[in-house]
C-alpha cells in the first residue's frame, strides 16, 4: 500500500542490527513454510542477504512498540526474497522499516472522478513511501510466508522497487535482459483477466485488491510469486515467467 501514516516518528526508537547468527537465522527462516520449501542453496542466499539488511537497514518501533532481534530479522528473511539474486542495491532508496506492534491507522487521500478530494483514515497492515520507510505491522509479518499468497514484507518491498524508476506503476526498472513489450504483454493480459473476472463476480484467484492499481498488481503478483509459485506458475505462466525474470530466479 503506497499511502502514508502520520505523526508517528515521536514514538519509539532506531533498533540496531539483530545479534541473531546464521544458525539462529536458519531457524527462524524454518517458521515461515514459503521460506522453508525453498532449496538449500536459495535458503544460504536468503540469509546472507538477510544479514546485509539487517546490517544495512534501521528498525524503529512505533506505537510504543519495541521490535525484538526475533522481529527484526523475520522482517529481514522476508525482505530478502525479492533482492536474493538482484543484491541490495534494490532497496538503495529506503534506509528504515518503523514496525508498529499491530494494523495502523493511515491518513488516506483519494480524488474522484469529478476532481474532488476525499479524506479519510484507513486500518493498514504495511505502507512504503517513495524514497521513504517501509511500514509493517509484526503481527501480519508473522502471518506472512505461509505460503497461501500473503507476504506483507514482499508486497511492500515491491512498491520499492517498482519506485526505482520514479512513481509506482506496475512497471519496474527491468533488467537489460528482459523486453519492456514482453513484461507489458504479460501484465497487462492478467490485469484485464482480474478485473473481467471481478466484474463477471467469479471468485478470481489473485487478491482483488490487486485491482486497485497497476502497482497494487505488481505488488500481489509478488506476494504470489514467493508465497504460492506453484499456484501462479499454473494459473498465469506468463506473469510467472515475466516475474522469474525480473528477481533473477523462482523459488
Amino acid at each position: 500500500m503506497l499511502n502514508r501514516v502520520t505523526g508517528f516518528f515521536r514514538r519509539g526508537r532506531p533498533r540496531g542490527p539483530s545479534r541473531l547468527d546464521r544458525i539462529e537465522l536458519a531457524q527462524l527462516l524454518s517458521r515461515f513454510p514459503a521460506l522453508r520449501d525453498l532449496e538449500q542453496q536459495h535458503q544460504a542466499r536468503l540469509i546472507i542477504r538477510a544479514r546485509e539488511i539487517l546490517e544495512a537497514k534501521s528498525f524503529l518501533g512505533a506505537d510504543g512498540f519495541e521490535p525484538t532481534d526475533q522481529d527484526c530479522a523475520a522482517i529481514a528473511l522476508l525482505a530478502a526474497l525479492p533482492i536474493a539474486k538482484r543484491g541490495l542495491r534494490w532497496y538503495e532508496q529506503f534506509h528504515t522499516f518503523i514496525v508498529y506492534p499491530d494494523a495502523f491507522v493511515s491518513e488516506i487521500e483519494e480524488v474522484d472522478e469529478q476532481g474532488l478530494v476525499h479524506v479519510g483514515r484507513d486500518l493498514r497492515s504495511g505502507e512504503a513511501w517513495q524514497r521513504g520507510p517501509v511500514v509493517l505491522a509484526m503481527s501480519d509479518v508473522w502471518q506472512s510466508g505461509q505460503g497461501h499468497g500473503f507476504n506483507v514484507v514482499v508486497h511492500e518491498l515491491a512498491h520499492q522497487i517498482d519506485h526505482r524508476n520514479g512513481d509506482a506503476d506496475g512497471f519496474p526498472l527491468l533488467p537489460q535482459s528482459m523486453r519492456q513489450d514482453t513484461w507489458t504483454e504479460a501484465f497487462t493480459a492478467a490485469w484485464d483477466r482480474l478485473n473481467a473476472e471481478i466484474e463477471q463476480g467469479i471468485q478470481p484467484g489473485l487478491d482483488p485488491y490487486a485491482a486497485e492499481s497497476p502497482a497494487e498488481f505488481f505488488a500481489v503478483a509478488s506476494e504470489m510469486f514467493f508465497d504460492a509459485p506453484d499456484w501462479l506458475r499454473g494459473d498465469y505462466p506468463a506473469l510467472h515467467h515475466q516475474l522469474s525474470a525480473l528477481y533473477g530466479y523462482s523459488p
